[in-house]
């Protein structure tokens, strides 16, 4: 080795410094020299290196730098220099070089792993510098020609990796591809120099100044907690910035990022960036997927690339003046950017150049905007609080999800726009609009001609406009098919629309002018008409319908031109005010078969036939063939319709009543399930009497209750259930089967029962009990669906009953009389005309029955019976709520019984005695009338005369 210089002081025991003074001179630094020192003090206050002012054993070891420096030269060679702690009195002792060190020519090492030293220079050649040590000082550092490796901070050893925190001046690459890697300490400035650097800083790292890439394709990193005081600069040269961490800047003094010139990249996962980051050259990718950036990116000249995701965060560069609004400027050229997470302060905005801007998540809290340019912006997730604007240029623009809180533009230019799904609070301006899908607040305007087209194509969400919504343009056409724009009751309004043709889809007008000269209504399409309407323009219906149906009688439809092919038109009409909606046009045609569809509004006329107006030609006759229908499951259908040709050649529909017959059934099925109620009540009363009084079998009888020798008290009751096929009604222009209807009845009645042949003692020949009843008696009616209606009604009726009965037997014949009454009254609900009413109802029913008990063994026994009953019931007449007159109703008929029954009974073991019955009965009921009146019409409803009946049990003593 050419020259080894080396102090070593373990065990040293100077007693002062003048005598343990080492000098050396005439040191010839040329040749891979080594140059170590441990511990010590190296002081050049003369020309030649000098090692001196070693302390006394009594001194403290310290270190300083000192302000007169000389410099330490190693010269020519691959040259080796170490500082490192040294022992003093077995303490460790750090070395303080109070000089600069020139490692000159060569691919020297230097490691610092103590003590101080002032500048190191490198000089040319592949050298490497190695600083540690927490106590560690070092001036500036600088690496000259070549290759050089320099790092701070960290300390690879065969223990493993150890980070300190030295401090260092400003650290200088140099020419060459450089790696600087600072792991911890405070350093003042990063120069990495020319050539393609590597700068890595990370740890606890603090920078006081700047980082700079200088001229080459530099890669800096920032990681950890690493604090950078200044900004970072790559300049010439396609760098590669990644901010994995730590921050840049102070908020006091923001720290920018910036690129410079060249094709760069920005990657960000981490950390705080206090200002914006710059591109300035062109093709720069901009990767932004965590951590904060305070300021603005600003992408570049050219055609550059930036993608937010993840929890990145981006704010607003305020500029100079201000007024700042960009979270990310594009600038010039053919950019692109794509966001699926993360935050926007502020705006998006493209800057001239044929963009590419893509919203799939995140939040943008400003707007976005293509500038100029043939630009596209698709939107298919995320949250931007502001609008979205193409700007110059031929843009397209695309939302299939996501939230826009404000309007769609497309800005100058010839713009499409498309809309599958999402929600945008405002409205759309643009000269070509596709709506498939999604959400809209606001109208549609700035339309051209065949530009608007509304169908499900491609749809993501369903189509949702706004009530009222208004489609405008100049000289604007559209199509419209397989959409409900109408459906939850929205109205449309067009305006500055040549043609606009609707295909199995609905439209609403609400009212006011509509700005379409030709609208073409094409198959299974419905217009709905609500108020009055006015188009200067043509309808053209073709197996489509017009719908004027809206609860409100008098609408109108004033068109310059009106033609129907195979088309249906729904008309509000009142009979009671003779007001119907209207159709008035200028030209009139009609060829296929053509239907109106009748909606009957207020109360029902069903005296007389009606004459009311719907269709007024101001140019000519209305010629056509036309068929008119009542609304299946309404009003309207309880009429037939004739089209009369009025003056002028108008249109006038009759209408007359023949089908109104089902509109009394709710009040006929109640007042039969009162009737039905009240005579159960009766015979109930009648065979616990029989039961009671003539004992037929042991176990009968037993609900009497004596309350004396001559008096007993029994009570009586029944729940049932009936379903009912319907009446046979005629009358009411309506001949045929009624609805079906179904009654839950429920009765209960006491019964007091005096025994008048015990009480006058010639019970032992005959018999002869009378009785009185008091009880209540209620029926709850449904009537089923028909004829279109999903059901007819429903009523109830609550009835008190009054009477009595006597019975007289001898031997094993008997005879039974009875006479009950029962006032109530009826609520009833007519699903028909949609209305309710209230009567009050009375009735009676008589009863007379002879019989015959025959014994047919010791156990049982057979009782034939026979008889008349006789039934008159009425209702008073009433009005109900929708104002239909309903007159008096009446029900009466008699008929002829015959009920026989056998009895047994068996004593069971324990003693109680079951007694089993089964018991037949045959009806043939004879002048049978049920009769209801509405609007002084007379209905019928005729049922079965002839019924039988069965039924078993037994009885527990």
């Amino acid at each position: 080795v050419g020259g080894v210089f080396t102090t070593g002081f373990a065990g040293y025991k100077g007693q002062a410094n003048d005598s343990s003074t080492v000098i050396v001179n005439d040191y010839d630094g040329n040749g891979d020299d080594i140059v170590s020192i441990f511990g010590g003090i190296l002081d050049n206050s003369t020309p030649t290196p000098v090692i001196s002012g070693l302390p006394p054993v009594t001194s403290s070891a310290t270190t300083s730098l000192q302000s007169a420096e000389g410099t330490l030269e190693l010269f020519g060679g691959n040259d080796r220099f170490e500082m490192s702690y040294g022992d003093l009195s077995g303490d460790p002792f750090a070395p303080n070089v109070d000089a600069n060190l020139d490692a000159g020519a060569g691919d020297d090492t230097v490691i610092i792993q103590a003590g101080s030293i002032h500048d190191i220079d490198l000089g040319d050649g592949v050298d490497s510098v190695v600083i540690s040590g927490s106590g560690t000082q070092v001036g500036n550092v600088t690496g000259g020609i070549g290759d050089d490796l320099i790092s701070v901070g960290i300390l690879e050893v065969e223990e493993g990796v150890f980070f300190s925190e030295p401090i260092v001046g400003i650290i200088s690459g140099g020419e060459g591809g450089d790696t600087i890697t600072i792991g911890g300490g405070n350093v003042e400035a990063v120069d990495a120099g020319a050539g393609d650097d590597q700068v890595s800083i990370g740890g606890n790292t603090a920078i006081e100044l700047d980082i700079d890439g200088e001229a080459g394709n530099d890669t800096i990193t920032v990681s950890g907690n690493a604090t950078i005081g200044g900004s970072i600069f790559g300049n010439d040269g396609n760098d590669t910035v990644n901010i994995d961490g730590g921050t840049v800047g102070t908020t006091i003094s923001p720290g920018i990022v910036d690129l410079a010139g060249g094709a760069d990249i920005f990657n960000m996962t981490a950390g705080h960036v206090t200002g914006s980051v710059f591109g300035e050259g062109g093709g720069n990718t901009y990767t932004v997927s965590g951590g904060t950036v305070d300021g603005s990116i600003y992408a570049g000249s050219q055609d550059d690339s930036v993608s937010i995701s993840g929890n990145a965060s981006v704010g607003i560069d305020p500029g100079e003046g201000g007024e700042g609004t960009d979270s990310v400027g594009l600038e010039d050229g053919d950019d692109t950017f794509d966001m699926t997470g993360g935050t926007l302060a502020g705006a998006v905005s493209g800057g001239a150049g044929n963009d590419v801007i893509t919203l799939r998540g995140g939040t943008i809290n400003s707007f976005l905007e293509g500038n100029d340019g043939n630009d596209q912006i698709l939107v298919s997730g995320g949250v931007l609080a502001g609008e979205v604007t193409g700007d110059v240029g031929d843009d397209l623009i695309v939302i299939s999800g996501g939230a826009i809180g404000s309007s769609v533009s497309g800005g100058a230019g010839f713009d499409n726009v498309s809309v599958t799904g999402g929600t945008i609070t405002g409205g759309i301006d643009a000269e070509h609009v596709h709506l498939s899908g999604g959400t809209i607040g606001g109208n549609i305007t700035g339309l051209g001609p065949d530009t608007l087209v509304i169908d499900g194509i491609g749809a993501v969400d369903p189509l949702n406009l706004s009530d009222g919504v208004l489609f405008s343009g100049t000289g604007a056409n559209g199509t419209i098919t397989g959409t409900d724009l109408a459906a939850g009751g929205k109205s449309q309004n067009f305006t500055g629309f040549d043609n606009f043709s609707s295909d199995n889809s609905t439209l609403r007008f609400n009212g006011g002018i509509q700005g379409i000269n030709h609208l073409n209504l094409g198959s299974g399409s419905t217009l709905f008409i609500n108020g009055n309407v006015t188009m200067p323009g043509s309808i053209i219906a073709t197996n489509s319908l017009i719908d004027m149906t809206n609860g409100v009688a008098g609408d109108v439809l004033t068109l310059g031109g009106l033609t129907l092919n195979g088309a249906s038109i729904g008309l509000d009409i009142n009979q009671q005010t003779s007001q119907s909606d209207q159709l008035i046009a200028d030209a009139f045609s009609a060829t296929g078969a053509n239907t109106i569809i009748v909606n009957l509004l207020g109360t029902p006329q069903f005296a007389e036939p009606t004459d009311i107006p719907l269709i007024v030609s101001t140019n000519g006759p209305v010629t056509g063939t036309f068929s008119v229908a009542g609304v299946p499951g309404t009003p309207g259908s309880l009429f037939t319709y004739a089209i009369v040709t009025g003056p002028n050649g108008s249109v006038f529909l009759r209408a007359t009543p023949v089908n109104f017959g089902i509109a009394a059934a709710p009040t006929s099925a109640t007042n039969a399930g009162a009737v039905a109620v009240a005579i159960e009540a009766l015979y109930g009363i009648n065979r616990d009497a029989l039961d009671a009084d003539l004992h037929l079998s042991p176990a009968s009888g037993s609900g009497m209750v004596p309350v004396s020798e001559s008096f007993g008290v029994f009570a009586s009751g029944q729940f049932a259930h009936t379903e009912h096929d319907g009446y046979n009604i005629s009358g009411g222009g309506l001949n045929g089967s009624g609805p079906s209807f179904d009654a839950n009845d429920f009765s209960a009645a006491i019964s007091l029962d005096f025994n008048a042949a015990k009480h006058f003692q010639f019970d032992n020949e005959y018999g002869l009990n009378i009785g009185v009843f008091a009880g209540y008696a209620s029926t709850d009616v449904n009537l089923g669906a028909f004829r279109g209606f999903d059901a007819i009604g429903e009523g109830t009726n609550k009835a008190g009953l009054f009477g009595g009965y006597a019975l007289f037997r001898k031997d094993y014949n008997y005879a039974l009389v009875s006479a009950s009454g029962f006032i109530g009254g009826s609520d009833v609900t007519n699903g028909v005309l949609g209305t309710t009413g209230s009567y009050d109802t009375k009735g009676y029913a008589v009863t007379a029955s002879v019989g015959h008990i025959f014994k047919l063994g010791e156990r049982t026994r057979f009782d034939l019976r026979g008889g008349l009953l006789g039934v008159s019931f009425r209702g008073d007449p009433y009005k109900d709520s929708g104002g239909n007159e309903f007159g008096k109703s009446k029900l009466s008929f008699g008929a002829i019984k015959l009920e026989p029954g056998i009895y047994g009974d068996y004593t069971l073991s324990n003693g109680m005695v079951i007694s089993p019955y089964a018991r037949g009965e045959l009806q043939q009921r004879f002048g049978y009338k049920n009769t209801t009146e509405i609007d002084t019409r007379e209905i019928d409803f005729n049922d079965a005369d002839f019924s039988a009946a069965l039924s078993t049990g037994f009885n527990l003593k």
